[in-house]
């Protein structure tokens, strides 16, 4: 036995037996991802009032998974609801700057209509909706629907309150006089007395089933907007601290945002000859880049990283870094879209 190998093999299982993942939060830009033509100034906004034939449990809710009969809605609930969802759609928009001018026409300017399929809106119609408006983009909600369910206080469970909201958006633009978009959207909301940080709020009371309802309707629109603008997002990243000094440094550099000290050291153990330890430094060298907003030197490391992973059949490293890969890959779409989107615009 090469005795000059042995404290690199004694690293290598130290490093594959206690190996700590972190979550770290970032800011990433998310750019808006609705399919819209970079000449659009103008928007309006209209509710199709199309329901599927299905579609019947409006009065309806669940009390402790029993469904219940409403009694004393209003009988334009439905109208209540839309509204509250487009006009915080339109509101969003507007104070995101989407578009110059955005135009809300009436909640009954369709009559109820039903059906098993949901077809596109006939061009006449498109036509006149942009005329009316002075559009060059409609935005349609084609059908919305929302059911709120309420589940009582139990030895370990608060009482809690929800509203699952399902709405399908469309985008129509005049000049092509066609649909160009499609999109559903499922949202849960739930209320139970929990705050953001999950610390219960003792005495707490979940809205009632109406208010719980608009509430609901109001974020459904909101979420939609997101689609219009680009924004900054928090998510979790996760990277590794196999049990060296060198990795235990990068992390504090790392998470005192000094990249390029984090990465020298990563660097350190980038290379083949350390054998798995190579994964670990070049997932986390991956991460860092694209803090660095280096997506390109990311999507490398990370290649590197799943390359080696593969050779040593390291199921787990494998999993972890194909997770990242998925992230990664929707980012490098998000931003090449944005440039795409951007250089459209240019004069």
């Amino acid at each position: 036995m090469n005795l000059k190998l042995f404290p690199v093999i004694v690293l290598v299982i130290l490093g594959t037996s206690c190996t700590v993942y972190k979550e770290y939060p970032i800011e990433i830009y998310k750019p808006g991802n609705a399919n819209v033509p970079s000449s659009a100034k103008n928007a309006a906004i209209v509710y199709r009032n199309f329901k599927y034939k299905e579609d019947t449990l409006q009065h309806y809710y669940k009390n402790d998974f029993l469904l219940v009969k409403a009694k004393n809605d209003p009988k334009n609930l439905d109208s209540l609801l839309v509204t509250a969802c487009i006009n915080e759609l339109a509101a969003d928009l507007k104070s995101n700057n989407a578009f110059e001018e955005v135009y809300i026409f009436p909640t009954n300017i369709f009559e109820r209509h039903t059906g098993e399929h949901l077809t596109d809106l006939p061009p006449e119609i498109i036509e006149s909706v942009s005329q009316a408006s002075d559009a060059d983009l409609i935005i349609v909600l084609e059908t919305f629907s929302s059911f709120y369910s309420t589940y009582p206080q139990t030895f370990d469970t608060p009482k809690t309150n929800e509203v699952l909201t399902v709405a399908v958006w469309g985008i129509y633009d005049p000049v092509k006089n066609a649909n160009i978009e499609r999109k559903t959207m499922i949202d849960t909301v739930f209320w139970n007395g929990y705050d953001d940080e999950g610390n219960y709020r003792k005495g707490y009371t979940p809205p009632p089933r109406l208010t719980a309802l608009e509430m609901a309707s109001a974020l459904a629109g909101e979420n939609y907007a997101k689609r219009f603008y680009a924004t900054w997002q928090t998510v979790n990243r996760m990277y590794s601290v196999p049990p060296l000094p060198d990795f235990s440094d990068a992390a504090f550099y790392f998470e005192e945002g000094k990249l390029d000290q984090a990465i020298a050291l990563w660097q350190k153990y980038a290379d083949d000859s350390n054998g798995k330890m190579a994964i670990n430094a070049r997932y986390n060298l991956a991460l860092a880049y694209e803090l660095k907003d280096d997506l390109e030197t990311a999507q490398k490391w990370l290649t590197a990283a799943l390359a080696l992973a593969s050779k040593y059949k390291s199921r787990n490293d494998l999993n972890t870094i194909l997770t990242y890969q998925k992230i990664l890959d929707s980012r490098r779409k998000e931003l090449s879209k944005f440039n795409r989107m951007q250089n459209e615009n240019l004069p």
